[in-house]
């Protein structure tokens, strides 16, 4: 038999093979009468499917809604030969899907805009006459995903960072590291995610541990002290496990943490601010695999969407994950899959997570801009947690400048594990190329997580501000975890470029769908403007005299 549309060798034309060569001369030899739904439908789809009948396309179209069905029929022909390729236009295959979603179904609950109440906020004082030290806290990912589906599997489980830096005044500031302690707690209504998720129940089948209630995989809780990094001046507390639902109820997913710096001998207070621990569940795998949110309509992936990813997993890849959970026994996608982001070794032979999930997903997805990042990744624009709310976004540098297309994004990952001998790479990409780039060989492979766009592709001096319509940091990778901006030091090896500048996806001007200032806590505690800390003649936050030049950026001077 033919590999891709049915042809038997031995015996002539399978009845796959016949509907298809029909279908074809219906479409060669029928004009649409119509640009509507139904009659696409017939002429697409009809001459194979019935409803109710022989071959009912009910069943197989069930869980879909209207993402999910466009996105399917735009894959048909590419990693499956049940199906050849469909041949009407974006618009005619739009109109297909809403006719099955729609009218043969009925019609399937779409995503809810939602508005984001304005939370209240209490900056911490600073009395730049009077105080000694200036105390910079933050998350180093701009938003932390979780795959809430504990009952069926996890890639991400709750497990945010925040890290701060303590920074003594003077003529010549300096970073303090000794003689201190930093500890941190989060904000009222946080403090028990057990209460309200099953992730410590699932723990031990999905990470071989069991915590305690309201305590992560690194042993930290909702508050603690944080642990010293020495060679980048900075304080961490790793793997919290913060979850967006507060005890009030409702879905918060910028939960605000307290960071405290007190003197070791005497306990004295020497500086306090706060921060947001930007934390989605707001996952969108329904948008294809179906199924409800879990929490309140709006966000979480419920058992049902995570089963029907179970399922789907198992007949395309003949696992038998779906029976694992029947056990009570969800697994972790990185127990096969490797992942630099957990630091999970897998299945050498098998492609790492994010090059599978990616790759995989692009056959279904190509042809489209950032709303493709957004089917799965926490910013759909009326969404509840719009996770693309710093001075980027703000400029319309959104998801495709820095990462490129789906197809490009996809491409860089695959070519990386295609490098390293995994045959599976060459499958995933063969049905499209990159749009960024003349072609796939221009594509420069790259490592998840650890190589990232670079800043310096558009800041090439940091400090002319780039054209926002010519940026494009695509192609362009980090060597490594050192160079990734949230790792990454000032010229001068002292301040942290991210404690000035805040999160990625949320660099300062930040804004935040919860509340104006709520992701710019430090500038406006410190300079009571919402800019990078220090900027715009603020040097006085932490200098007592008036700086003549930019050491932070361009190295050490005596100015």
């Amino acid at each position: 038999m033919d590999s891709r549309y049915g042809l038997c060798v031995r015996g002539g034309l399978c009845r796959a093979a016949v509907r298809a060569l029909l279908l074809v001369a219906v479409l060669c030899v029928t004009p649409v009468l119509a640009a509507d739904g139904k009659t696409l439908y017939g002429q697409h789809c009809g001459v194979c499917h019935s409803v109710g009948g022989e071959n009912d396309i009910m069943p197989l179209t069930a869980h879909y809604p209207l993402i999910g069905m466009d996105a399917k029929i735009s894959g048909f022909g590419r990693l499956s030969a049940a199906m050849p390729p469909f041949s009407g236009t974006v618009e005619e295959r739009m109109l297909v899907a809403a006719y099955i979603v729609n009218e043969l179904h009925g019609g399937a609950v779409e995503n809810i805009p939602v508005k984001p109440a304005e939370l209240t906020l209490e900056i911490p004082p600073f009395n730049p006459d009077k105080d000694e030290y200036v105390l910079l806290a933050w998350n180093n990912l701009g938003m932390h995903c979780i795959s809430d589906s504990y009952s069926e599997w996890v890639l991400l489980p709750p497990a945010n960072d925040i890290w701060a830096q303590l920074i003594r005044r003077g003529e010549r500031p300096s970073v303090v590291t000794q003689g201190v302690i930093l500890s941190y707690s989060v904000e009222a209504g946080f403090e028990k995610p057990a209460e309200r998720s099953t992730f410590w129940q699932y723990a031990e089948s999905l990470f071989g541990v069991r915590p305690p209630d309201n305590v992560g995989l690194s042993g930290n809780g909702m508050q603690g002290v944080m642990k010293l990094h020495a060679d980048l001046k900075s304080f961490e507390a790793a793997l919290i496990p913060v979850e967006p639902y507060p005890a009030q109820g409702g879905y918060n997913p910028y939960p605000v943490f307290t960071v405290q710096a007190r003197d070791v001998a005497t306990g004295r207070l020497l500086a306090e601010t706060k921060t947001v621990a930007p934390t989605s569940t707001e996952m969108g795998c329904r948008n294809c695999h179906g199924g409800p949110w879990k929490h309140e309509s709006i966000a979480g992936i419920s058992q049902e969407t995570g089963r029907n990813v179970l399922k789907a997993h198992d007949r395309l890849s003949g696992s038998e994950l779906a029976a694992l959970a029947d056990k009570g026994k969800p697994q972790l996608c990185q127990i096969c899959h490797p992942d630099p982001v957990l630091n999970a070794k897998g299945d050498p032979a098998l492609l790492n997570l994010p090059a599978a999930i990616h790759g995989f997903h692009a056959n279904y997805l190509t042809g489209r801009g950032s709303e493709a990042c957004a089917y799965c990744h926490p910013n759909n624009p009326q969404g509840p947690t719009r996770c693309l709310r710093g001075v980027h976004a703000t400029a319309g540098i959104g998801c495709v400048k820095c990462h490129g297309y789906m197809e490009d994004h996809a491409i860089s990952l695959l070519k990386k594990e295609q490098e390293a001998g995994k045959a599976g790479a060459a499958r995933l990409m063969e049905h499209y190329g990159p749009r960024m780039v003349a072609g796939t060989a221009d594509v420069a492979a790259r490592t998840p997580w650890l190589q990232e766009p670079d800043c310096a592709t558009c800041h090439k001096d940091y400090r002319n501000r780039p054209v926002a319509e010519q940026a494009n940091a695509f192609n362009v990778w980090t060597a490594g975890g050192a160079e990734l901006y949230r790792n990454r030091p000032d010229a001068m090896g002292a301040v942290m470029c991210i404690a000035c500048h805040n999160s990625p996806h949320a660099s300062y001007p930040a804004v935040n769908a919860y509340g104006r200032d709520r992701d710019n806590i430090g500038p406006m505690q410190y300079q009571n403007a919402p800019g990078p800390v220090g900027a715009g003649g603020n040097c006085a936050v932490c200098h007592t005299r008036m700086m003549q030049t930019d050491a932070h950026h361009m190295g050490r001077t005596d100015g």
